[in-house]
């Protein structure tokens, strides 16, 4: 599949951000042009109201127990594809609303992951809300399956935080990592978004000698691009650096490679990644 013919997939599950998300998909397909793909997954996770003690039944009944779980299944998930489609359609008329015509609603079965590692090939963007339905009333909850879809693809993901407006500024977080200079070059491309923004280079590293070579070195990179660039060095714990500069200058999208450490790594010890979203109010878009 050519670059032209790919799309941005948005993840739709019900949830207070799901909402916003579907503003931001809106604002970035305005000045991408890409076709908005809007997906509703549904899991089947069925567990019967009535336990059963399988060791105490008789052939017939057991039987009988097998007919009554399939038609509770059944039920279910019929339910579910209701539910779902009744949510997807909703997102779909809001984005035509908008007046944008490129836009498509599907619903799968099976899990967010399974989606994303699915239609990798044909996605050129990933959006999601770092809370999903059963985790929005958490203060530093984050959705059951974000870490997971985001591992799934190299694909950029465009995590929502926070209630739509117009986006305006950028903190783009610079270490020289291999996925850092992925991140600055596709950011530098304008294939994500091609409108002028403010973007704030911003490296922190207690060596300051380093610090200041890191953001010369990401500045240079934006030598033809008609965004304002604006550069920071900081010393001290990275996250409460980052963290406090994004409210010192309301900051509105953090961009930033993600999961440079292995999945292990992550488990004993907690992926940077992890941790920056859960401590930040701004929207991420994050560059494995």
């Amino acid at each position: 599949m050519s670059e032209n013919n790919k799309y941005i997939l948005v993840g739709i599950d019900g949830s207070a951000i799901s909402n916003a998300l579907v503003d931001y998909a809106i604002w970035l397909a305005k000045s991408n042009g890409l076709t908005i793909k809007l997906i509703h997954t549904i899991e089947h996770s069925h567990h019967t109201e009535n336990p059963h003690h399988e060791g105490n039944l008789t052939p017939n009944i057991r039987r009988e127990l097998l007919k009554e779980l399939s038609e509770e299944e059944r039920v279910e998930s019929k339910a579910l594809i209701a539910q779902g489609k009744e949510l997807i359609n909703a997102a779909k008329e809001k984005v035509l609303a908008a007046g944008i015509d490129n836009v498509v609603a599907k619903l799968r079965h099976g899990t967010l992951p399974e989606a994303i590692e699915d239609l990798k090939a044909e996605t050129q963007l990933i959006m999601l809300g770092s809370k999903g339905i059963s985790h929005q009333d958490e203060e530093l909850g984050l959705g059951f399956h974000l870490e997971e879809s985001i591992r799934a693809t190299e694909t950029p993901v465009f995590i929502a935080q926070k209630d739509f407006s117009d986006p305006k500024k950028v903190l783009f977080a610079y270490n020289g990592s291999p996925t850092a200079k992925r991140a600055l070059a596709m950011i530098t491309q304008d294939t994500i978004y091609k409108e002028p923004l403010e973007i704030h280079i911003v490296s922190v590293n207690n060596d300051s000698k380093l610090a200041q070579q890191l953001v010369t070195e990401a500045q240079a990179a934006f030598t033809d691009s008609s965004n304002t660039i604006i550069t920071k060095t900081l010393s001290g714990d990275t996250i409460e650096q980052l963290t406090q500069y994004q409210k010192e200058n309301q900051i509105d999208i953090t961009a930033m490679g993600a999961f440079s450490h292995g999945k292990v790594h992550g488990f004993f010890f907690g992926s940077f990644t992890t941790k920056m979203i859960q401590q930040s109010d701004t929207n991420f878009l994050l560059i494995r």
